[in-house]
């Protein structure tokens, strides 16, 4: 019995040993500024990947094609009154009235297999052709045509959009893989040198209480340092460099200017999180910008299920939100400074459906807007694709801006794609006429929407 229990007084003994092990480095982890931030870092972007992400069910794969027709209904009051007697409002106002009368044919076809992608755009007011062309790349050489302009295709150089593709790896993945890439480049450039930890007394609600505090302050020398790092650690990528430069044709030449100021002397954000001890539980999640004496405070009281966010003005609270999260809806409900309720925001989304809807009413200015897309006539390799887009903007009972932008679009897992580039030139031997009419063609179809 004896022997027994010194047996199990060593076995205790080593139990709270490793416990205590155990839980010195968790805690010591945990405590950690940079641990804290970038777990943060990890929150939102996993959140955000969660609410915008595509069901599976209507990823058609890379060989696919999209086709469809865009149309617009436009109108202004504010561009209409002052278009009698200002003649840069009656340019404007003419330009929504053309954009409302034009028909926009779109298509994109896709083919990784074949190493095939193909754009065409086709807009007309009436029988009248505002613009027409295609882009093409097969072969990892690009090529475009746009009608009236030039009289065949013309070979633009090498584009390297494929070789971002392994065997199996899909577009989908390549989002994916660039998404998360950033997210960890942020998390390596924002490090424990970058970060200030303190112990503070702070406001959560109507209380005060005591926190640790871990910031981060975004001024014009930080951020472009934050800038050097995340492009130093894409174009070491090689996977992310392929995906951009299909992207953006010029980030080969994507540098950090040293003469360019992102931010003013006087000026700065700093983004703060602020946990509850000894378990270091983000309890408040802020922003505050400062320029000389001005200061704007964004900060958000919660997790990322439910909380409060408020917005300030020199420590004065302006509008507050009742915020609601989950991977199917987000319901904001938002207030003045007098608590009273002045609009909402609201996403919602299923296998088939997803909207956006927002009010509001700040001072003199209201806001409506109306976002959905809609999926019927699902088939086993097809589906029609409706996005609606309505929207009301006014300033002082007068509306600057309505309209409606509607695009019904049919996407299919097949991918037909014939064109013929065997009597393409080259861009270097387009003649002096052509490469004007290049120059000058999105000023001319600009002058003309303004007739």
């Amino acid at each position: 019995m004896k022997l027994f229990l010194k047996i199990l007084f060593f076995v205790i003994l080593i139990a709270i040993a490793v416990f205590l092990i155990y839980y010195g480095v968790y805690y010591t982890r945990i405590s950690r500024e940079d641990y804290i931030f970038h777990k943060m870092i990890d929150q939102v972007f996993d959140k955000t990947d969660k609410v915008l992400s595509i069901d599976p069910d209507y990823m058609v794969g890379d060989k696919f094609t999209v086709e469809g027709n865009l149309k617009m209904n436009l109108s202004s009051e504010e561009y209409q009154n002052k278009s009698k007697t200002d003649l840069e409002y009656k340019k404007k106002n003419n330009k929504l009235i053309n954009l409302s009368k034009m028909d926009v044919d779109y298509s994109f076809k896709h083919n990784k297999d074949k190493g095939l992608v193909f754009y065409s755009l086709d807009s007309k007011i009436g029988e009248e052709e505002i613009f027409s062309g295609k882009y093409y790349i097969e072969n990892s050489t690009e090529y475009f045509f746009i009608n009236n302009v030039v009289k065949q295709y013309v070979n633009d150089g090498g584009n390297n959009y494929f070789e971002s593709f392994k065997k199996d790896t899909t577009t989908a993945d390549n989002i994916d893989y660039l998404y998360y890439f950033i997210r960890d480049s942020l998390k390596k450039n924002i490090g424990k040198e970058e970060l200030n930890g303190y112990d503070v007394e702070t406001f959560v609600g109507d209380n005060t209480i005591k926190a640790g505090q871990i910031s981060y302050k975004i001024t014009n020398k930080s951020y472009k340092t934050l800038l050097k790092g995340l492009l130093k650690d894409l174009k070491n990528d090689k996977r992310a460099s392929q995906i951009l430069s299909l992207m953006y044709p010029d980030y080969e030449d994507w540098k950090v200017s040293e003469k360019k100021k992102y931010l003013k002397k006087n000026e700065s954000y700093t983004i703060s999180i602020y946990v509850s001890k000894p378990f270091f539980k983000p309890v408040k999640y802020e922003v505050v910008y400062l320029k000389d004496d001005y200061k704007k405070t964004y900060s958000y009281e919660g997790n990322l299920s439910e909380g409060l966010f408020y917005y300030s003005e020199n420590n004065e609270i302006e509008y507050r939100a009742k915020c609601s999260f989950d991977n199917k809806k987000i319901n904001i409900l938002v207030y003045d400074k007098f608590r009273n309720e002045i609009g909402s925001i609201k996403v919602e989304k299923d296998k088939k459906n997803f909207m956006f809807t927002m009010t509001l009413e700040l001072e003199n200015d209201k806001y409506d807007i109306t976002y959905y897309s809609k999926n019927t006539d699902i088939k086993k390799n097809s589906y029609t694709r409706t996005d609606n887009l309505t929207f009301k903007i006014m300033d002082d009972m007068v509306i600057k801006i309505q309209g409606e932008i509607i695009a019904e679009s049919k996407i299919s897992s097949t991918a037909k794609i014939m064109e013929d580039v065997s009597e393409s030139i080259l861009r270097s031997t387009l003649t002096d006429e052509e490469s004007n009419k290049l120059k000058e063609n999105r000023d001319k179809i600009k002058l003309r929407l303004e007739k």
